[in-house]
């Protein structure tokens, strides 16, 4: 039991790193003024639809990697619930072994 109680342990810390990862990525994202969006003209309009691109794959990435985290969440619960269900039968079965109710 102690290796899918560390197991789980593992997915919920790769959880809150991607958790935390999907909170940051969109932290950084540079101004407009970085892609040129300030520019008059054809420049500006590139510039805009530069970083209008940039902010739809950060957060795209974003939304990708708090689903990831949600999939590891929901497995770490799979395997401690999975944890204890197999000790609850070796209790029972050590009960029964003993002559035990």
């Amino acid at each position: 039991m102690d290796t899918l109680r560390a197991l789980s342990a593992r997915l919920d810390e790769a959880s809150a790193t991607l958790t935390a990862v999907s909170r940051t990525v969109t932290a950084t994202d540079p101004a407009q003024a970085a892609f040129g969006a300030d520019a008059p003209g054809r420049p500006g309009e590139i510039g805009r639809a530069l970083h209008r691109q940039w902010t739809t794959a950060t957060d795209d990435r974003a939304r990708e990697a708090r689903a990831a985290a949600g999939r590891l969440a929901t497995a770490a619960a799979a395997v401690r619930e999975a944890a204890d269900r197999y000790a609850e039968v070796d209790r029972a079965a050590r009960r029964r072994l003993a002559g035990e109710p």
